[in-house]
C-alpha cells in the first residue's frame, strides 16, 4: 500500500513530521513525468523522419491528464537545421515529420516544461542500398539496412518476409494518380523493429507518395515498432473514396508500437486537402493495434466484417471534407468483437468513432474535439447496432453521442461512469433522412451530462423531464430530469476551462452513484462520472500527551475508513486502529503510548 501521509511522534521528545499533498489543482508537467523521444536510429539526408514524442508518468503510464502540450526540438550538433521544431501532444502523445539538413550523425533533443529526452541519429549516407521488386522467390526473405523497392513486391503464399530492426525501406512513388508501388502480402509479413531501432517504410522521394500494403487472405502477420509514412497513391475505397494504406482482406494483422502517419494533406485550404490516403480499409479480417499512433490521414481505419482490438492507441488529426473520422466500424460477422480500451481520439473534421450496424465497446477512452459544425461532427456517431461506453471522457464536440436507427432491432447505447462536457448536445436520439427512427434507446448510469445547448435531446419527442428514448439514473444533468439518483447540481470539476474534469472535494457526484455498482477502490460508494475521486491524504494533527495517553486529531475526508498504524523503527508497522471518519476531524487516543520509548504514527486510507 502506498504511504501517502506519514506522521512521526517520538517520546519523550515530541516530533511531528507532516507530509501534505497539494490541493485539487489542474495537472501540470513536473517531476512525476518523463519525456520519451521515439525516432528511427538512422536517416538519409533530405528524407523526412518521423519524430514521435510521448509524455509519460514515471511508472510508464501515459500522461493523458496533460491535455495539450508542445515539445520543442533542437540539436546541439553544429550545422544542423530542422525543418520544424514543434511537436503538438494530445493527452501525452504527438508526432511530426522532420527533414534534417545535415549529412552526418547528429543529436536530437526534445524539451517540454523542463523535461528532456535525446537521441543520437546515425547517417545512412554511405550504406549500401539493395534494390528489390517482383515476386519474392523461395520460402523466406530477410531485409536489413536500406532497401529500395523499385516496383511492386509480392510476398506469395507460403513465403515469410522478415524486416529486421533498424531497416529503412524506401519505396519509389509517384506525384499523382492512384497507381504506385505496393507491398502485396499473401504469405507472412514480420516487420520486427524495436523501440530504439524501429523499421521505417516510406517514400524514396520526399515530394512523392507510394501506394499501399495489401494483405490478401494472407498468413498472420506482425508489425512491431514500424513507422509507415508518405503512402496513399492507390485506388480510393469506402466512404471517403480515398486510398487505404493498410488493406487487409481475410487476414490477421497485429500492430505493436507502430506509427502510421502523414498519409493526407491536413492543412485546411492547402492543395489536396484531405487526400490521398487513409489509415486502413479492412474486410473479413482480424486487426489489433497496441500502443500505436495513427495520425494525419483522411480517416483512421474503416473496417467491415472485421474483429478489432485497439489498446492504448492514439487517433489524431483526421482531416477532410466528409467522413474524416477517427475510426469507422461497419457491422461484424460470426461473433467478431470490436473493442477500444485506453485510447485517445482527438481532433478531426467528422466523427471520433463512427459505426454502421456494429456492436462495439469503448472503455477508458478520451474522445475530444470533434467539433466541425459544417460536418455535424460527433464524438461518437451510432447508426444501428449496439454501442457500450464505460469510464470514458467525451468532451468539446458538436455532439457527444448521437444515435440513429434505420431498420432492424432497436439501436442500443449504454453509458456508465462517463463524463460529457463542452458539447453542444451530450446525448442525442437523432433523426436523419436515411435513419427515420424512432427505435433508439440510451441506458445511462453514473454519468455527468453537463452543459451544452441541450444536454439531452430527442428528435422524436420532448426530452423535458422524461423520454422513451432515454433511461437515465444516478447521473448529474444540467437540466431537469426525472429518475432515481438524478442530480441537477454543479459537478464541481477541478477546472473545466483547462479540461480537468476530475471532481473537487465534496462534489455532489462523490459517493452518489448507483448503490448496486461496485465500490470505488477506497471502499466508498461509486462516484458519478469518469474520474474516481481520490481524497486528499489524511493528517494527524495536534498531538499531546495527557495522563499517559497520546491524543491527536485525525483530519481526513469524511465517509471513508482510515487505518492508524504504529512503528518503533519505521520499518515494521502494525495497525493500531481502524477509524470510520464521519466528520472532517476525529479525536484519536493511544493509551499504550508509554510502552515504548519511541513510537511513530501514520495514517492512510483503509479500503
Amino acid at each position: 500500500m502506498k504511504i501517502v501521509v506519514k506522521h512521526l511522534i517520538a517520546l519523550p521528545l515530541l516530533v511531528l513530521v507532516v507530509v501534505q499533498s497539494p490541493g485539487a489543482s489542474s495537472p501540470t508537467v513536473g517531476p512525476q513525468h518523463r519525456l520519451r523521444l521515439l525516432t528511427p536510429a538512422s536517416y538519409l539526408p533530405g528524407l523526412p523522419l518521423l519524430v514521435r514524442v510521448e509524455l509519460r508518468h514515471t511508472d510508464g503510464a501515459m500522461a493523458r491528464e496533460i491535455w495539450d502540450a508542445e515539445a520543442t526540438l533542437s540539436s546541439p550538433t553544429p550545422d544542423v537545421t530542422l525543418s520544424t521544431n514543434r511537436v503538438l501532444l494530445y493527452n501525452g502523445m504527438g508526432s511530426i515529420l522532420v527533414t534534417v539538413s545535415h549529412g552526418g550523425d547528429f543529436e536530437l533533443i526534445a524539451t517540454l516544461s523542463g523535461l528532456q529526452a535525446n537521441r543520437t541519429i546515425r547517417t545512412l549516407t554511405n550504406e549500401p542500398v539493395a534494390e528489390v521488386g517482383g515476386t519474392l522467390p523461395g520460402t523466406s526473405t530477410t531485409w536489413s539496412s536500406v532497401i529500395r523497392v523499385t516496383n511492386d513486391v509480392t510476398v506469395p503464399a507460403g513465403h515469410t518476409l522478415t524486416i529486421e530492426s533498424n531497416t529503412l525501406v524506401l519505396i519509389d512513388g509517384v506525384a499523382s494518380g492512384t497507381v504506385a508501388n505496393d507491398l502485396l502480402v499473401g504469405g507472412t509479413m514480420l516487420s520486427l523493429g524495436t523501440e530504439l531501432h524501429p523499421v521505417t517504410i516510406t517514400c524514396a522521394d520526399p515530394g512523392l507518395r507510394w501506394g499501399q500494403i495489401r494483405h490478401n487472405n494472407a498468413s498472420a502477420s506482425t508489425y512491431r515498432y514500424t513507422v509507415i509514412t508518405r503512402a496513399g497513391r492507390a485506388s480510393g475505397e469506402g466512404h471517403t473514396g480515398t486510398a487505404p494504406v493498410i488493406r487487409p482482406t481475410g487476414s490477421t494483422i497485429t500492430f505493436e508500437g507502430c506509427s502510421i502517419t502523414d498519409l493526407a494533406e491536413v492543412v485546411r485550404g492547402a492543395p489536396g486537402y484531405g487526400t490521398p490516403g487513409k489509415i486502413a480499409q479492412g474486410s473479413g479480417s482480424d486487426l489489433t493495434f497496441t500502443n500505436c499512433l495513427l495520425s494525419r490521414a483522411r480517416m483512421g481505419p474503416e473496417i467491415g466484417s472485421t474483429a478489432l482490438l485497439c489498446v492504448d492507441t492514439w487517433f489524431i488529426d483526421m482531416r477532410g471534407t466528409d467522413d474524416a473520422d477517427g475510426i469507422y466500424i461497419h457491422s461484424q460477422s460470426g461473433g467478431q468483437i470490436c473493442r477500444l480500451s485506453g485510447c485517445v481520439l482527438a481532433g478531426g473534421d467528422d466523427d471520433g468513432i463512427d459505426t454502421l450496424g456494429s456492436v462495439i465497446s469503448v472503455e477508458d477512452c478520451v474522445v475530444r474535439d470533434w467539433s466541425n459544425l459544417l460536418e455535424d461532427a460527433k464524438a461518437l456517431s451510432v447508426f444501428n447496432g449496439a454501442t457500450h461506453v464505460r469510464r470514458s471522457l467525451i468532451v468539446n464536440s458538436t455532439a457527444g453521442i448521437a444515435a440513429k436507427w434505420s431498420s432492424g432491432t432497436t439501436t442500443l447505447v449504454t453509458v456508465n461512469h462517463s463524463t460529457f462536457a463542452g458539447n453542444r448536445t451530450n446525448v442525442w436520439a437523432n433523426k436523419k433522412s436515411n435513419a427515420p427512427g424512432p427505435h433508439i434507446y440510451f441506458g445511462i448510469t453514473n454519468c455527468v451530462l453537463w452543459g451544452g445547448l441541450e444536454p439531452v435531446h430527442s428528435d422524436f419527442e420532448p426530452t423535458n423531464l422524461v423520454s422513451t428514448n432515454f433511461t437515465i439514473v444516478y447521473s448529474d444533468i444540467s437540466e431537469p430530469w426525472i429518475g432515481p439518483g438524478i442530480l441537477a447540481a454543479d459537478p464541481l470539476f477541478v477546472n473545466a476551462l483547462s479540461n480537468d474534469f476530475r471532481l473537487q472535494p465534496y462534489s455532489p457526484c462523490i459517493d452518489s452513484g448507483d448503490l448496486a455498482s461496485p465500490l470505488d477502490p477506497d471502499g466508498s460508494p461509486a462516484d458519478i462520472g469518469w474520474a474516481t475521486f481520490v481524497p486528499p491524504p489524511p493528517r494527524l494533527d495536534h498531538p499531546r500527551m495527557a495522563g499517559g495517553v497520546m491524543q491527536f486529531t485525525l483530519a481526513a475526508y469524511s465517509n471513508r475508513l482510515y487505518r492508524v498504524e504504529i512503528s518503533t523503527n519505521l520499518h515494521h508497522w502494525q495497525t493500531l486502529a481502524t477509524v470510520s471518519q464521519t466528520n472532517e476531524a476525529t479525536l484519536f487516543q493511544d493509551s499504550s503510548a508509554t510502552n515504548d520509548p519511541i513510537r511513530h504514527y501514520r495514517a492512510k486510507l483503509a479500503p
